[in-house]
């Protein structure tokens, strides 16, 4: 597997797990989070199993549904990608 593949694998594995986190302290399930969201619920659990890359659009779609910005998922997206950087050169 290439660098910059693994990287992507780390980055939609990072965001899932944002996007996880913050569906869990909003206490919203998969299914009203699709909702709000406008996507369907196998689509989301895939993203943030890491499985499914969304598009912008998607994410933008999942970012009102958590009631905040795309920027903010990025941002705590790379503090997670960081974090795993570090750990494993650690």
């Amino acid at each position: 597997m290439s660098k910059e593949r693994k990287e992507h694998d780390h980055l939609y594995s990072c965001l899932g797990e944002v996007i996880q986190k913050r569906r869990r302290q909003l206490k919203l399930s998969q299914e009203e989070l699709s909702q709000r969201a406008e996507i369907n619920r196998p689509f989301l659990s895939n993203v943030e199993q890491g499985k499914r890359n969304p598009s912008i659009g998607a994410l933008m779609s999942i970012a009102a549904g958590l009631e905040t910005r795309v920027s903010r998922l990025l941002m705590h997206c790379e503090d997670c990608m960081k974090e795993r950087t570090d750990s494993a050169q650690a």
